[in-house]
């Protein structure tokens, strides 16, 4: 199991656009939304469907995102007999 924290930078006034796309990638979660900052903490993490690493690649690719800044990694190894990584 991955566990990514990403600082996202947004373009000014598109910071809900953002957060609303975003939270709809699976495994990822947006925690804070900065409107004065345009910034979002977001966390990605793997899913049965994707890893973590092809989450903040989804983030950068998102419209409005300005830059996304890897700001914490955990690797856990999976104890979870039904969850298959993609």
């Amino acid at each position: 199991m991955n566990i990514c924290g990403v600082l996202v930078s947004c373009l000014a006034g598109q910071t809900q656009e953002v957060s609303e796309a975003l939270s709809a990638l699976p495994g990822v979660e947006v925690h804070i939304t900065k409107e004065d900052t345009s910034q979002l903490v977001v966390t990605a993490e793997d899913t049965e469907e994707s890893f973590a690493d092809q989450q903040v690649l989804e983030i950068h690719r998102t419209p409005g995102v300005v830059s996304a800044a890897l700001t914490y990694h955990q690797f856990e190894p999976n104890t979870d007999p039904d969850l298959k990584a993609a």
